[in-house]
């Protein structure tokens, strides 16, 4: 069975993007996990906006 990860990111300072994402892909992928979708534009269509800044769905065996 798959198990999915939704990360939805409320980026308040931006100082820590670099050295994370420098690790995270390894990260993931040293556990099996593979990105189904990534994306920094984010746009609410209907109802209450969630200031989200980053958005990934990720897959990983279980």
């Amino acid at each position: 069975m798959t198990a999915y990860v939704i990360a939805d990111i409320k980026m308040k300072d931006p100082k820590w993007v670099p050295a994370y994402a420098a690790s995270v892909h390894d990260l993931v992928h040293k556990h099996g996990g593979k990105y189904l979708s990534r994306s920094g534009n984010v746009t609410t269509l209907e109802g209450m906006p969630l200031d989200t800044t980053l958005i990934a769905l990720m897959a990983f065996p279980s």
